[in-house]
């Protein structure tokens, strides 16, 4: 039997840390954040995504301290919440643009739909994810460029 070939896209990378869940579903992120975030999750997704600042925001803690977190069992659930929801945007971001390297950029520039504001300093919060991610919604239907 020929299978077709895997379609790769750049959120894989990130999805593979919770590889038994789709986190761009609603169902996978809810089936997510009931199964809860561990701190070696943690780990592997401050890793991947380079930034110990934001998850260290998203957490409440001070990024000194943030490696302490990585030897949690599981994350009190809203902390795992926040992580996940947080990495759904890098994850959405990188499939817009191609990369996490250009999500990253995105993330990290004055976006005139967000009144001029850097995405990475609103994604700190559930209003600022979900603005985020509308903004990033827009652009993957061509609403903005």
């Amino acid at each position: 039997m020929i299978t077709a070939p895997t379609q790769h896209k750049p959120s894989d990378q990130l999805n593979a840390i919770f590889p038994e869940f789709d986190l761009l579903t609603t169902s996978g992120y809810f089936k997510a954040v009931n199964q809860g975030v561990s701190g070696q999750h943690l780990k592997s997704v401050v890793s991947i995504i380079a930034d110990r600042d934001i998850f260290a925001k998203v957490i409440g803690k001070d990024k000194s301290n943030l490696s302490r977190s990585y030897r949690v069992n599981k994350l009190p659930s809203l902390i795992g919440d926040s992580v996940l929801d947080t990495v759904r945007i890098y994850m959405q971001a990188s499939d817009i643009y191609g990369s996490l390297d250009l999500a990253r950029e995105w993330l990290s520039m004055p976006i005139p739909a967000l009144g001029g504001e850097l995405p990475i300093e609103l994604i700190d919060t559930p209003a600022g994810r979900e603005l985020v991610r509308q903004t990033l919604r827009k652009i993957e239907y061509g609403e903005y460029s």
